[in-house]
């Protein structure tokens, strides 16, 4: 199925979870990162039980210093 990342296109097995997602585009267990699919904010406790579905619209943030 395809999700869209960030604006991108993804596709991603039936099933797959956010956690996985994330894991699978390189995103680490303790990186400081915020997610929501479609305009809900994830907890990253809830990243395992977050089923994504056909055309979900996922935005992932990464935390910089700098300013």
């Amino acid at each position: 199925m395809i999700v869209l990342v960030n604006g991108k296109n993804t596709e991603v097995a039936s099933g797959c979870t956010l956690e996985k997602l994330c894991e699978t585009i390189g995103i680490k267990p303790n990186e400081p990162v915020a997610a929501a699919v479609g305009t809900d904010v994830i907890d990253r406790n809830m990243w395992n039980a977050t089923i994504l579905k056909d055309g979900d619209n996922i935005t992932i943030i990464r935390a910089t210093c700098g300013g």
